[in-house]
């Protein structure tokens, strides 16, 4: 049948697009279908052709989009309508449902090209259409019903990049008529934020190489028109190069999403749409405005220093210094001296007067992180400076004010550190004014998707290059790895995970391959709830095993495990590995 030749012909493209197309004849047997209704109904694209849609969907759903049940058709697509049809993973999906009469020579009815759009989320559609320039008459009228059929509006240009064709869905996103467009170079029709520099039709015909969902952004009538451009060569019946299609996406609908999203799911940097970050949003915004002492507590890679921000940005202090310190990184002579500083001749090594953080940060904010390591000396002095609001340099009699407001935060449970006499239960209650605990990542799973998204779209300009403008994010399989996976790095491990996944990847999106080994469950066994298993023995054969692939490169190995190589420290210490060199020290 000539437009089962022409529907091969387009394959190119047709298999990329978003939309599930599927070509039946009158009985419903399948004769070509894309990848995107291969996905829709759970099978690969070359083992439906043959089939029947009574294969695919319960005898309730299939009497819906039956060739014979749609019949008598005209020659105009039958009106788009809601239609629910069973997904493979158990659920129902919402289509929005086009059926196409395909004719004979003759005019006789002979197939249907049925296209199923999903209607439960807006994704970012590719379609496209290669035409065909030896096509006979009737096969011209096959293409133009089946490109006003699809979604996404097509042209054409030539070498030159003058437009040879111009769809009607074209005419609709862009307001300018074919007649207007047709014969005119492309730079004076569509003109983008791209034609100057680095336009993706030019850089297609330059570098022989298609471009895949590019983003721009065009200006027609006087309005910002977010596009994503999809391309594709046309040839001659020699196989020779004649032209390019073009394919363009409106995106007005989805940015104006990603907006409201970005609105709605983050503040001030914090990344959530979890009931748990809804509620945390809500208190970092009422501290925000009180000068309270906050005490943050949460695990490692939380997110502390992030909320922490959120705190000081969102005050009266946001145009003062915001000072960070980490209490558990430095002696406690080192870090009397970072927090009030030290006059010469203090101790060995002063050779001059030094401002501590506290005088830095004048009129605006101290961080005290990790301050449950704190030693008993310390936690007088941070006692003094909260309860006078004064302090001495070390080495030095003169009393200073100190206007500045304290925030602080541990990974530990002070309240236990407190009844095993560890840390002052005086300073505590004066600390914890407004107590915040940062939920782990583990409690917040729903947040996983958009975290993902963010680290995407942070990193792959930067690891990808020229291949960042055609990545396709991350699969529906390494995705669920990672919903599975149990992060005891919490956020921190999820976003080197993607850092070392983007740097790893091969294809045009994030497979299950590209994950870190340890959340592949790849050196060790897996726990009941996903990742692997750290126990002594366990976690530090593990430990050894990654280190001894990666040279005992911490840098390296910190990478292929998606944590922070001051986690792998900590591990090293913990299980107490260490590789002997007499050359050099760990």
């Amino acid at each position: 049948m000539g437009v089962e030749n022409l529907l091969l012909s387009a394959d190119l493209i047709l298999r990329h697009i978003s939309d599930g197309l599927v070509l039946v004849d009158l009985d419903g047997k399948i004769l070509y279908a894309n990848e995107a209704f291969g996905q829709m109904v759970g099978r690969s694209r070359q083992a439906l052709p043959g089939l029947r849609l009574a294969d695919l969907f319960p005898r309730s759903e299939v009497r819906q989009v039956t060739p014979r049940n749609l019949l008598p058709l005209g020659d105009e697509p039958v009106a788009h309508f809601n239609v629910g049809l069973s997904r493979p993973d158990g659920g129902q999906g919402s289509y929005c449902f086009t059926a196409c009469p395909v004719r004979d020579d003759q005019g006789r009815l002979v197939a249907l090209l049925e296209n199923f759009r999903g209607m439960d989320r807006l994704r970012d559609v590719i379609l496209g259409l290669r035409e065909v320039n030896a096509a006979v008459e009737s096969e011209r009228r096959r293409t133009e019903q089946i490109v006003n059929s699809i979604g996404d509006g097509i042209f054409t240009v030539d070498e030159e990049r003058n437009i040879l064709s111009f769809s009607r869905k074209m005419e609709e996103i862009t307001g300018i008529p074919r007649e207007a467009a047709v014969g005119r170079p492309c730079r004076e029709v569509l003109r983008g934020t791209k034609c100057e520099s680095d336009c993706p039709l030019t850089w297609s015909i330059e570098h022989g190489r298609v471009v895949d969902g590019c983003r721009e952004v065009l200006r027609v009538g006087g309005r910002d028109l977010p596009v994503a451009i999809t391309t594709a060569f046309l040839l001659d019946d020699e196989g020779g190069r004649v032209g390019l299609t073009g394919v363009v996406s409106d995106r007005s609908e989805v940015e104006r999403l990603h907006r409201e999203l970005e609105e709605r799911y983050s503040f001030r940097k914090i990344i959530g749409r979890s009931r748990a970050m809804q509620e945390l949003f809500q208190v970092v915004e009422a501290v925000s405005g009180t000068d309270a002492t906050v005490l943050i507590s949460g695990e490692s890679g939380t997110g502390k220093e992030l909320v922490a921000r959120a705190i000081h940005y969102g005050s009266s202090r946001r145009q003062a210094p915001f000072v960070v310190i980490n209490c558990a990184a430095l002696s406690e002579t080192l870090l009397e001296s970072e927090l009030f500083g030290h006059v010469q001749g203090a101790f060995t090594g002063a050779v001059r007067d030094k401002v501590g953080r506290f005088e830095m940060a004048e009129g605006g904010t101290v961080f005290l992180d990790e301050i449950g390591d704190t030693s008993p000396a310390m936690q007088a002095k941070l006692l003094r400076v909260l309860q006078e609001k004064t302090f001495e340099r070390v080495g030095d009699a003169r009393t200073r004010k100190a206007d500045v407001r304290v925030l602080a935060a541990t990974h530990r449970d002070l309240r236990e550190r407190v009844a095993a006499g560890c840390f002052r239960e005086d300073l505590y209650y004066r600390l914890a004014v407004v107590p915040i605990r940062v939920p782990p990542l583990r409690e917040r799973r729903d947040d996983i998707p958009l975290l993902v998204d963010h680290f995407i779209a942070k990193y792959a300009p930067r690891y990808l290059g020229e291949r960042s403008r055609a990545f396709r994010g991350i699969s529906n399989r390494a995705l669920a790895m990672l919903l599975e996976y149990p992060w005891p790095g919490n956020v921190r491990e999820l976003e080197h995970a993607i850092e070392y996944a983007l740097i790893s990847a091969r294809e045009d999106r994030i497979e299950r391959a590209f994950l870190p080994a340890v959340i592949r469950g790849v050196g060790g066994p897996r726990r009941a709830g996903g990742g692997v298993a750290s126990g002594p023995g366990n976690g530090a054969a593990a430990l050894v095993e990654a280190l001894e692939r990666n040279r005992w490169n911490v840098g390296r190995t910190a990478r292929e495990l998606g944590i922070s190589r001051t986690t792998l420290w900590r591990r090293m210490k913990r299980y107490g590995v260490r590789r002997y060199d007499p050359g050099c020290e760990m």
